[in-house]
């Protein structure tokens, strides 16, 4: 079952970066170096977070070095790249979180005490 999680785990981090890279027209385009330029731009972000503290907007900056560096693009398609993986991975969130809560909380009867409450007069 783990298997199974860290496959999913896996092909939901590189895949937006394929995409990216592909839109993009990086050099490199598949799988695995998707994922190489994945662990390469984390292990950069974990460097330059160590060196300058509390500054976690400059990761949206260093970031792309690692994109670039694997990936063998420039850094502006790399800016690019992140972005992209960045918009696609927030989608996904969102989508996951709006269909856990909507089930969560059950907004269809929500929605159903608002319909039959009495009108207010102002």
């Amino acid at each position: 079952m783990w298997l199974i999680a860290l496959v999913l785990i896996l092909l939901i981090a590189a895949v937006p970066v394929m995409i990216g890279a592909r839109v993009v027209g990086a050099g490199r385009t598949g799988f695995w170096a998707a994922l190489g330029a994945l662990i390469v731009s984390n292990i950069v972000v974990a460097l330059a977070t160590a060196f300058f503290h509390r500054l976690g907007l400059l990761s949206i900056f260093v970031a792309p070095l690692g994109y670039m560096w694997v990936l063998d693009t420039t850094y502006l398609r790399a800016l690019a790249i992140e972005l992209i993986q960045l918009a696609i991975v927030f989608g996904l969130v969102l989508a996951l979180a709006l269909t856990a809560i909507g089930s969560a909380f059950h907004l269809k009867d929500m929605f159903r005490h608002f319909e039959t409450a009495p009108a207010q007069s102002v």
